[in-house]
């Protein structure tokens, strides 16, 4: 009788122990956070940021807003900085969040242990304007507690920016040219630049306002450095120059 009892508590333990490693078996090692594959086929060149609370890992995938297809999918590290680079196209997001990661097909595991959100509309990737590429950032809150995600969604655009670079001057000629400098602050500037590649209406023509946004580009304004007269001293004659190439870079306007 002894024995028989001492067997059935060495089961019972056992049975104990088996229960408590499945759960650790299905657990997986969480990926790295970022993107984990891209289906389309095209290049990611839009940016897509989320930004999240700590507390829970998220699972992001894009689907196509047409054909209902996962076109990609990332990792997010709750409450830590994440942006990514998504195909050209609208896509619906998706979302799963959870605290154990357990692979693609589990999630964070079943029934409440994995939460999923949906945005309630698609989000576009495309070209705006001449050279700017627009995105979205997407900000995830809780609600109080027990309730789900909500989510607030604003625009991002990449700009692309051409410049020639500084100019070869060709042997024999020791004196470069000072380069033109528009006047006004970068700012200002900037803002125009930044309205006219979105194609905003600007300023009715001959206001205060139209005349002075034009004084920051055009000759004569006060604010410009005087031109240099590029004579070399030896004859009044321009030193030839030439610009060996240009450089295009990219950088977040808005």
């Amino acid at each position: 009788m002894t024995s028989r009892r001492a067997e059935k508590g060495a089961g019972r333990l056992l049975s104990v122990l088996l229960a408590c490693l499945v759960p650790l078996a299905l657990m997986a090692e969480p990926p790295r956070a970022g993107l984990m594959w891209n289906r389309t086929g095209l290049p990611a060149a839009f940016p897509l940021q989320v930004r999240t609370s700590a507390g829970a890992d998220y699972y992001l995938i894009l689907s196509d807003a047409e054909t209902g297809e996962a076109a990609l999918g990332a990792y997010i590290d709750g409450g830590k900085f994440f942006k990514v680079l998504v195909p050209p196209g609208r896509y619906v997001l998706r979302f799963a969040s959870g605290k154990r990661w357990q692979g693609e097909e589990r999630l964070f595991g079943p029934g409440a242990q994995t939460r999923r959100f949906e945005l309630p509309y698609p989000l576009e990737f495309a070209i705006r304007g001449a050279g700017i590429k627009g995105g979205h950032v997407v900000t995830l809150s809780r609600e109080p507690p027990g309730g789900g995600l909500q989510a607030a969604v604003k625009a991002q655009y990449i700009c692309q920016i051409a410049s020639l670079e500084a100019p070869e001057l060709l042997p024999g000629r020791a004196q470069p040219l000072r380069q033109f400098h528009l006047g006004g602050d970068a700012r200002s500037r900037g803002i125009l630049h930044l309205q006219w590649r979105l194609q905003l209406g600007g300023p009715q023509a001959g206001t205060p306002l139209e005349q002075w946004q034009r004084s920051l580009f055009l000759l004569g304004n006060p604010l410009l450095p005087p031109r240099a007269s590029g004579l070399d001293g030896r004859g009044g004659q321009r030193p030839p120059a030439r610009f060996r190439s240009y450089s295009v870079r990219s950088l977040f306007c808005g």
